[in-house]
């Protein structure tokens, strides 16, 4: 596993790198703004659908798979919450 350190001394990942992009791209493929010159068409059609249905469909997939990755891979895996708290919700 390749690790990137930073001038701050901050780590890494490859694999979070990738998600990131990936993610990003997801996000501009679903907001892309070429979609208001074909708002009125209805062909081609995409696995049966028009095609502003069957493209957001496919966006929708394509994020799907990105955030399954993601969670195969343990992107993330840092706790936002501590786990040293007492029952009280006191730090030990």
């Amino acid at each position: 596993m390749t690790v990137f350190h930073s001038e701050k001394g901050k780590t890494y990942n490859k694999k979070k790198i990738l998600i990131w992009v990936l993610i990003v791209l997801g996000f501009c493929a679903i907001e892309f703004p070429g979609i208001f010159l074909v708002r009125e068409r209805v062909y081609p059609f995409i696995f049966g659908l028009p095609f502003l249905y069957g493209y957001i469909f496919c966006c929708w997939g394509y994020m799907c798979g990105v955030l399954f990755y993601a969670y195969k891979t343990s992107w993330g895996k840092t706790t936002f919450f501590k786990k040293n708290r007492n029952q009280h919700g006191e730090n030990k």
